[in-house]
C-alpha cells in the first residue's frame, strides 16, 4: 500500500508500477515485482539501463530528483504522452487506472479483478459502457461457439 504522505513523484512512479504490474497473491502473501525484473522491463522496451538498486531507491523516496533521461525513460515504459503522471498524483491515478484495464484485457488477472477494473473504468469515465456491453457480446458468441450452439 502506498503511504499519502509520499513524495508526490514517488506516489506516482508507485502507482504506475502497481498498475502495470499488479501485486499477485502467492503463498498467502502479497508479491510486487522486483526491482531487478522492473529495470529488465524498462531496459527492454525502451533500451534505458536503470539499476535495481536506483529503482528502489525511487520507488521508496531516497530518491525523488530523477535526470530527464530517468523521467523519460519511465515516461517511455508507461506509455505516457507527458511527464505530467509522474508529477501530478491524479494524473499518475488516471493513467493507473488506463494501465489497470489493459492489463486486465490482455488476461493479466482472474475474472473477478478484470470486473473491478471495468467498474472503476466506468466511475471514472475511462470506459464507456457501450464498449463493456461489446465486449461481453463478443464473450457471449465465442462461448456459444465453443459449446456447438452457432
Amino acid at each position: 500500500m502506498i503511504a499519502s504522505h509520499e513524495h508526490p513523484f514517488t506516489y506516482a512512479l508507485n502507482t504506475l508500477i502497481g498498475a502495470m504490474h499488479p501485486p499477485a497473491e502467492r503463498d498467502g502473501r502479497t508479491v510486487e515485482i522486483t526491482h531487478r525484473a522492473l529495470a529488465e522491463n524498462i531496459l527492454r522496451e525502451t533500451g534505458f539501463g536503470l539499476s535495481a538498486n536506483y529503482l528502489w531507491k525511487l520507488r521508496t523516496g531516497q530518491a525523488v530528483n530523477p535526470s530527464f533521461e530517468t523521467l523519460e525513460a519511465l515516461r517511455a515504459y508507461f506509455g505516457l504522452d507527458s511527464l505530467d503522471p509522474l508529477t501530478n498524483p491524479e494524473l499518475a491515478a488516471e493513467r493507473g487506472r488506463e494501465l489497470a484495464l489493459i492489463n486486465a484485457l490482455k488476461g493479466k488477472g482472474d475474472g473477478a479483478a478484470l470486473e473491478l477494473v471495468l467498474r472503476d473504468g466506468l466511475a471514472h469515465g475511462t470506459v464507456r459502457a457501450e464498449a463493456v456491453a461489446a465486449m461481453f457480446d463478443v464473450l457471449r458468441r465465442i462461448e456459444a461457439e465453443r459449446d456447438g450452439d452457432g
